[in-house]
């Protein structure tokens, strides 16, 4: 019987663990969509801004089913496979932007313009990393980085 109530407990307690994280998830969502003025119509997110014409950033479908780093990296026009290496490596960088007094500063995801790999402290740019076009090339970004996490350089 005791051993039956705490299984619940923690069952309830995954739940719910499970209902706060979907919250907060969903608000970072929205302070995505609010930062960069994005329109909500027709079931699909645009940009619109000043002197361009309206686009499709994502539909809805892509919007409800996706994390913050695939809406992060649709804004940015980053491609499946730098998302992916991001997603699975996302811990080894630090989310940042830049502050004209107190340069490159800690920000959530979602607010993030910039990542900090943690080993070598180098910044990548968002709009850096859509000009790489060339998979090699992205692989040998990874790959250097990665040397600094494994004490091969620096």
């Amino acid at each position: 019987m005791f051993i039956d109530d705490i299984l619940e407990s923690a069952i309830i307690y995954n739940k719910m663990e499970q209902i706060i994280f979907d919250e907060t998830a969903e608000k970072d969502k929205e302070k995505l969509v609010k930062k960069h003025g994005l329109i909500h119509e027709n079931r699909a997110w645009y940009s619109h801004r000043e002197n361009s014409h309206k686009h499709l950033i994502f539909k809805d479908e892509f919007y409800n089913k996706s994390d913050i780093i695939g809406l992060l990296f649709r804004l940015n026009k980053l491609c499946a496979g730098k998302e992916k290496y991001f997603r699975k490596n996302i811990n080894k960088y630090e989310p940042c932007k830049y502050h004209y007094k107190d340069g490159f500063i800690t920000a959530p995801l979602w607010d993030a313009d910039f990542l900090r790999h943690k080993a070598s402290g180098y910044i990548l740019d968002f709009k850096y990393l859509e000009t790489i076009t060339v998979y090699e090339d992205f692989v040998s970004l990874y790959k250097e980085l990665e040397s600094y996490e494994y004490g091969i350089r620096g």
